[in-house]
């Protein structure tokens, strides 16, 4: 009898463990941005800046920011990440000029949002200001 039951709680864990793999499948599917904290409704995060929508083939949401769903490349998104990661690296410990977000010498603020002060190179905010004047452009209709 306690093998059985075993058995049995073990074929319940992998039927649940199926549909959640299932579930995660379904949101690669609708949202090929990747795995993403969902909003109240099951879809993707609140929009808090720039556009919502689903990216055309071959873009990503960037998430520079929280809410920050401007359609980039896999590898600018890369970017942000790893900016975000050394963000704190890269702000200047003895120069305050511009308050305690201020970047140490040959970075500045990348400026994905008005209030995303991450210290990037100079290229990066180029960068970032071209895909946020493209963003229209990357939602699929």
């Amino acid at each position: 009898m306690l093998r059985k039951t075993y058995i049995l709680a073990f074929g319940a864990a992998v039927a649940v463990a199926a549909m959640i793999s299932t579930a995660q499948a379904q949101i690669q599917l609708t949202y090929p941005q990747g795995p993403l904290t969902s909003g109240g409704n099951g879809g993707p995060p609140p929009h808090h800046h720039h556009w919502r929508g689903i990216c055309i083939n071959g873009y990503v949401w960037r998430e520079a920011v929280e809410g920050d769903h401007v359609c980039v490349t896999p590898g600018t998104r890369a970017q942000a990440a790893d900016d975000n990661a050394h963000a704190g690296m890269r702000v200047s410990v003895h120069n305050q000029s511009y308050g305690p977000d201020t970047c140490k010498q040959g970075y500045v603020w990348r400026e994905a949002t008005p209030d995303d002060h991450v210290c990037v190179t100079p290229g990066t905010r180029d960068q970032t200001a071209d895909d946020n004047a493209h963003a229209e452009s990357r939602i699929a209709r």
